[in-house]
C-alpha cells in the first residue's frame, strides 16, 4: 500500500470516528482526546509522519493525557513505526493489546445492488443496536455524541426479521472512502449470513454515492469475521496494536 493510499485511509477513519475533545499533533503522531470511550479516540497515533520518541517526550504525552483524566494508550501502526518505538514503549511496562487489521476493497461495477434498510436519526439506531447484538450498554451518551459528530454521509443500516432488528452496521462516506464499523448480529440470529448481506448491501449503497473503495477494521483474532470479509473481497491493507499502561 503507497504511503497517500494509508495516509487516506486513517484519515477516513478518524473522521468517522471523532475525538470528541479534540486532537494534537505532535512530532507527527495525533494524539486524540474522546472522553475515554474507546481506544480509537481516546490514543496517540502513529502517522507517515511520526518519528521516534525520547523518554522525555513520552513523559510530556504521558503528562498531556493524564491532566485529562486519560489512561496513555498508543497506538502503533505497521505502516508507520518509527524504530524502536515499540520496544521502548514495553520497557517502560506498556502492555500489548489488541492487534487489529485494517482491510480494504476497491469498489467496482459489481458492487452495484439494493442499498440496506436505514434510519434516518443515530440514536433510534443506537438504541436498536445496544438493545438487541449484545453488546454492552457502557459509554451509550459518548458513543451518540460521536455518531451524531461524523462529518461524513452516514448510513445507519439494520436488517429485520419478523419485525425485530437482527443485524447492524455502520457505513461512514468520507472522501470516496466508505468505512464500515460496529457490525453485529443479534446472538440468536447468527451464523446465517445477515452480516455479509448487510456489508454487500452498505457497499452498494457506497458505491451509488461515488465510493471508490471500501475498508474496515477487524479485530486480528476474530477469524470468522476475516474471514466473512475475504468472502466479499477485502484484503489486508496493514495493521495496528495497542500498547497500554500496565
Amino acid at each position: 500500500m503507497s504511503p497517500s493510499e494509508f495516509t487516506a485511509i486513517e484519515a477516513a477513519a478518524f473522521a468517522s470516528w471523532p475525538a470528541l475533545d479534540g486532537e494534537e499533533h505532535y512530532c507527527g503522531w495525533r494524539l486524540r482526546y474522546g472522553g475515554g470511550y474507546t481506544k480509537r479516540a481516546n490514543s496517540v497515533n502513529a502517522t507517515a509522519a511520526a518519528t521516534a520518541l525520547s523518554d522525555a517526550q513520552i513523559d510530556d504525552i504521558e503528562r498531556r493525557y493524564r491532566q485529562r483524566g486519560l489512561p496513555p494508550i498508543f497506538r502503533l501502526v505497521s505502516q508507520a513505526l518509527p524504530d524502536g518505538t515499540d520496544a521502548a514503549l514495553e520497557r517502560r511496562g506498556y502492555r500489548y493489546l489488541d492487534r487489529a487489521l485494517v482491510m480494504s476493497l476497491p469498489l467496482q461495477a459489481r458492487h452495484a445492488g439494493q442499498p440496506p434498510t436505514m434510519l434516518a436519526d443515530a440514536a433510534d439506531w443506537l438504541a436498536e443496536f445496544v438493545g438487541r447484538s449484545g453488546i454492552a450498554a457502557a459509554g451509550n451518551d459518548l458513543h451518540l455524541r460521536m455518531l451524531r459528530a461524523i462529518a461524513g454521509e452516514s448510513a445507519f443500516a439494520l436488517e429485520r426479521r419478523d419485525g425485530k432488528a437482527v443485524c447492524f452496521a455502520l457505513g461512514v462516506l468520507v472522501d470516496g472512502r466508505l468505512g464500515l464499523f460496529d457490525v453485529a448480529t443479534a446472538p440468536g440470529s447468527r451464523r446465517q449470513g445477515l452480516a455479509a448481506g448487510l456489508c454487500a448491501q452498505l457497499l452498494a449503497w457506497g458505491y451509488a454515492r461515488g465510493a471508490s473503495s471500501a475498508y474496515l477494521q477487524v479485530v486480528a483474532a476474530n477469524a470468522p469475521a476475516i474471514a466473512m470479509y475475504r468472502k466479499l473481497g477485502f484484503d489486508e491493507a496493514y495493521h495496528y496494536w495497542y500498547r497500554v499502561e500496565d
